[in-house]
C-alpha cells in the first residue's frame, strides 16, 4: 500500500536523531554548491526530505538555518578556489570534465546579471555549482558576493523547507482520505525521481561530451 510506504518514509526521517538530520542537511547543501561536486550531489532532495521533519516553528527555522550555513559554506570554498586558482582549476582534469559549454554558461550568467546572478543562481542547475568560482576567478569583491549569496541561499532554503514541511504535513494530516489519490501521488512520486535521474544522467553526459570538445579544441590549438 503507498500509505505504508510513504508512512514509513516519513517516520524514518522523523526518527533519526535531530543532530544527525541537521548534519547530513548542512552537508549535502554544502557539498551542492561547492566547486565542481555539486554537479552530482542532489542537496536540493535532501533539503526537501529535511523538510516533512519541520513539525514545529523551532525545527523549520533551525534546518533553514542550517541549509542557508551550508549553502553559503559551499559556495564561499567554490569563490575562493576560483580566487586562488582561476584558469588552473578550469584547466584541470576534473574542470575539463565539467565542459567548456557549462563554464561559457556560467560566465555569461554572471555577466549579463552582475550581483543578481549570484542570487539566482542558487535555484539553476548546473550554474550554482560553477558561479561561485567563476565569480572569484574574475575577482568580484566577497562582501558583495556574499551578501549576494547568503541573500539567495536564505530564498531557496525556505523555500525547499517550506515545500518539504507542507508535504509532509499534509501527507499525516490527509494522507489516509485519499484512497486512490494515495496511487496517484505514490507514482507522481516515482515519475519525478525518475525525471530527476534522467536530467542527472543527461547533465553527466553533457559533462563528459563537453569535455571531450575541449580536448579536441585544446588538441587542435596545440
Amino acid at each position: 500500500m503507498p500509505f505504508d510506504l510513504i508512512d514509513r518514509l516519513l517516520e524514518a526521517l522523523a526518527g533519526l536523531n535531530p543532530l544527525v538530520l541537521y548534519l547530513l542537511t548542512g552537508l549535502f547543501t554544502m557539498l551542492e554548491t561547492s566547486a565542481l561536486v555539486g554537479l552530482l550531489v542532489p542537496g536540493d532532495a535532501v533539503v526537501l526530505l529535511a523538510g516533512t521533519t519541520a513539525t514545529t516553528p523551532a525545527r523549520f527555522l533551525v534546518l533553514v538555518g542550517v541549509a542557508v550555513a551550508g549553502s553559503l559554506a559551499g559556495e564561499t570554498v567554490g569563490y575562493l578556489l576560483g580566487r586562488r586558482f582561476g584558469d588552473r582549476l578550469r584547466s584541470s582534469r576534473l574542470g575539463r570534465r565539467v565542459g567548456a559549454g557549462n563554464w561559457a554558461k556560467a560566465e555569461r550568467f554572471l555577466n549579463g546579471r552582475g550581483g543578481r546572478a549570484v542570487f539566482t543562481a542558487r535555484f539553476v542547475a548546473v550554474v550554482h555549482a560553477l558561479l561561485p568560482v567563476v565569480a572569484g576567478a574574475v575577482r568580484m569583491p566577497y562582501r558583495r558576493f556574499a551578501g549576494w549569496a547568503a541573500a539567495g541561499s536564505l530564498a531557496w532554503s525556505v523555500l525547499y523547507v517550506g515545500v518539504g514541511a507542507a508535504a509532509g504535513a499534509s501527507w499525516r494530516q490527509y494522507g489516509e482520505r485519499l484512497g486512490l489519490a494515495a496511487y496517484l501521488i505514490l507514482g507522481g512520486l516515482v515519475a519525478a525521481a525518475l525525471l530527476v535521474r534522467l536530467a542527472r544522467h543527461r547533465r553527466s553526459r553533457q559533462v563528459r561530451v563537453g569535455a571531450g570538445c575541449y580536448i579536441s579544441a585544446r588538441a587542435k590549438e596545440t
